[in-house]
């Protein structure tokens, strides 16, 4: 049996608080919510289908600021030389189709937005309206899938 030594025994442990360390900081930066709660936000553009830039007061002293937004958890159809048909169809769909789904909204709200740190221009959050998610809309629509879905499927049915 091989015998530990006290310099392996210092610095293994050593070892094991920093790797401990730097997973607990990494997973506490993958779930900043520099803005806790439901906001609501006035649509600025729209980048992508699944980009929204808004604009939303950050507190009570009227300090105004703009994001892209992301939308997570979702695959909106690209049209590129890889692309089946149906694929291409959403595609060009996809933004017409979530531009007129957010213009018609009497109001645009996100949730918890997510960012690694105050500083970003980017975070990740649901779009949400009085008219529901814009990730089911497009999901619904077939402009859209959840990310689970394996990338080989066709997106023809």
């Amino acid at each position: 049996m091989m015998k530990t030594t006290g310099l392996w025994r210092r610095t293994g442990w050593a070892m094991v608080c920093v790797l401990a360390l730097s997973v607990s900081i990494q997973a506490i930066a993958a779930t900043f919510i520099p803005y806790p709660g439901k906001r609501p936000v006035t649509l600025v553009r729209l980048d992508a289908p699944d980009r929204v830039v808004v604009t939303f007061n950050t507190d009570a002293t009227g300090f105004f600021r703009t994001l892209v937004i992301k939308l997570p958890g979702i695959v909106v159809a690209r049209d590129t030389p890889q692309s089946d048909d149906c694929e291409r169809e959403a595609a060009q769909k996809a933004l017409p189709f979530a531009q007129g789904f957010l213009e018609s909204a009497k109001e645009i709200y996100v949730e918890d937005m997510r960012m690694e740190n105050s500083a970003d221009d980017e975070a990740v959050s649901l779009i949400l309206t009085d008219k529901g998610s814009l990730s089911s809309a497009l999901i619904k629509e077939g402009l859209a899938r959840p990310a689970s879905i394996d990338p080989d499927t066709p997106w023809c049915k």
